[in-house]
């Protein structure tokens, strides 16, 4: 009689073999996915300090600047992991042609460069080249023969050669000293070991009693490779290639962050100067019931952030004896119309574009602000909410908006922005224009719960306006502009933003409905308790008659 035995079964036996498989290949794959993970390729970055351009070189400092920005964008593109090697440029500059260090930006390209180190592509930027000088002396201008006999610092690098075919073009012997570094020049400069100094950009962030004389020159400048380093040229110039094509804008953006130019250290040109000997007064108009930008408070000043901007504006133009004097309008083409009889300067907020701001004869700032544009409408959207549009007959900057990007709609004029968002609400009108920075305050009544908004995609500037032909106040508005930035603006209009809602009682009952329910419920429980307490300690009354 045959023995039984149990013999396993081939399938179950393949299930087993399967799992201890798989549970090999995954930890093979646990080590190999953390060295992956630090095959990350380091570069070591040459960073010296520089004003504005690249900060923070220092351990324990925090790095920021235009280069430093820079890096950080093309790391998305590479991958690279940065190793950052502090030094003056001299020394940094030393380092890559010894292969101390693998990238330094903002190098100019000169032939003698080109010889040793490996330039990209494309430039990492493009800068002019300026002259600076102390605001006290005023034996220099911006005639180059007043440069004859002095002292002028330059870094040793290709700033110093473009100076110099500057200085010799044009015949001036002066005194040039080269520095190895920023910060020495700055510190001669600011000792008064210098007469000038040649900077890029305009040199002057942040420094009081300086101005900018002239421009001498412009180069572009390059974030450049150590010849030991030929594995990262190629991965540079197709990350560069990458970020053109999927960012156009990124190193125009990158520019106008942090190279905004400090016009307040600039000379005034001729035409300001004549301005500002003219004038002692400054009259400005501003639009009534338009915050946060302006309006008239109760006790009949000028409120809104326009006053506090043009303070701020002044201040850092270094303009002391200018007094600006207020003059309120109810509707915007009655400010425009006084601005054209002389009895306005200027006038704020003017936008709508350039279009209406020329056939009005006013020429448009340089933009204080940019706010996005909000459609409001009831119901949903269709194709059909933006035929019937509600504006404001005394703001003509919405009817502008609507002129321009809506041509085909029908308007109809309200006296004011409360009844175009009723005739909205009404269904009246099909919708109606509110700008992005006012919106949320005025829709948060309850009266407006039934509205919704659209975001537009076309923003409209809010500019000072000024006269065509008034060149001078046009420059210093723009100057003022610059100094201040947008930044400011924002700040200033988002402060006041609290003023344009004040809530109702049916605002409070509905922002605030659970505490009210509570007080109700609490109230009518106190009421029926008392009602019963009353009814259970009332006496008996008792007839004295007998049936």
């Amino acid at each position: 009689m045959a023995n039984n035995k149990t013999i396993p079964r081939p399938t179950a036996l393949r299930r087993v073999v399967a799992l201890l498989c798989a549970l090999a290949l995954l930890l093979c794959a646990l080590p190999l996915s953390s060295a992956a993970a630090e095959t990350a390729k380091v570069v070591r970055v040459g960073y010296y300090e520089n004003e504005v351009f690249q900060e923070g070189a220092a351990d324990g400092k925090i790095r920021t600047g235009y280069a430093y920005e820079y890096y950080r964008k093309l790391s998305e593109y590479t991958g690279w992991k940065y190793q950052y090697v502090y030094g003056s440029f001299s020394q940094l500059y030393q380092q890559l042609l010894d292969g101390g260090v693998d990238v330094l930006a903002g190098l100019a390209r000169t032939p003698e460069r080109e010889s040793v180190l490996y330039y990209p592509n494309a430039p990492m930027g493009s800068e002019d080249y300026s002259l600076v000088k102390h605001q006290s002396d005023e034996s220099v201008t911006a005639a180059p023969e007043s440069l004859n006999g002095k002292r002028i610092g330059a870094l040793d690098s290709a700033v110093s050669e473009v100076l110099k075919g500057y200085l010799k073009g044009h015949g001036v012997k002066a005194e040039l000293y080269t520095f190895a570094d920023y910060q020495d020049l700055f510190d001669a400069f600011d000792q008064n070991e210098l007469d000038l100094m040649a900077a890029e950009g305009d040199g002057a962030y942040g420094r009081d009693g300086t101005e900018v004389v002239s421009v001498f020159g412009a180069s572009d400048y390059y974030l450049c490779v150590s010849r030991y380093r030929t594995d990262l040229i190629q991965e540079l110039n197709t990350a560069q290639q990458q970020l053109a094509a999927e960012e156009p804008n990124y190193i125009s953006g990158l520019n106008a962050k942090y190279y905004r130019r400090s016009v307040s250290s600039r000379v005034f040109t001729a035409a300001e100067k004549k301005w500002l000997s003219e004038h002692r007064q400054l009259t400005l108009g501003y639009l009534e019931h338009s915050l946060p930008y302006s309006d008239t408070d109760k006790e009949g000043q000028v409120t809104g952030f326009v006053a506090e901007l043009m303070d701020k504006m002044l201040a850092g133009m270094g303009i002391t004896d200018l007094e600006v004097q207020y003059v309120a309008f109810e509707s915007y083409q009655e400010m425009i119309d006084q601005m054209a009889l002389g009895h306005i300067d200027a006038a704020f907020p003017v936008g709508g574009g350039l279009y209406y701001s020329e056939e009005n004869n006013i020429c448009q700032s340089s933009p204080v602000l940019t706010p996005t544009m909000e459609l409001v409408y009831r119901g949903d959207y269709s194709e059909q909410t933006t035929l019937r549009f509600a504006v404001n007959k005394n703001n003509l900057i919405q009817s502008y908006y609507v002129f321009t990007h809506f041509p085909d709609a029908l308007i109809s004029a309200y006296d004011s922005e409360e009844t175009c968002l009723n005739a909205v609400r009404s269904g009246e009108a099909g919708c109606t224009l509110l700008d992005g920075l006012r919106s949320h305050a005025v829709l948060r009544s309850s009266r407006y719960a039934a509205l919704s908004t659209l975001l537009l995609p076309d923003r409209d500037d809010r500019c000072f306006g000024v006269e065509i032909g008034n060149a001078g106040l046009l420059k210093l508005l723009n100057r003022g502009v610059s100094v201040v930035g947008q930044d400011y603006a924002y700040n200033l209009a988002y402060s006041h933003l609290d003023s344009l809602y004040q809530p109702n009682f049916t605002d409070v009952v509905v922002t605030h409905w659970h505490l009210f329910a509570i007080v109700a419920a609490v109230v009518f429980a106190f009421t029926l308790l008392l009602r019963l307490r009353r009814s259970t300690d009332s006496p008996i009354h008792h007839s004295d008659s007998e049936p």
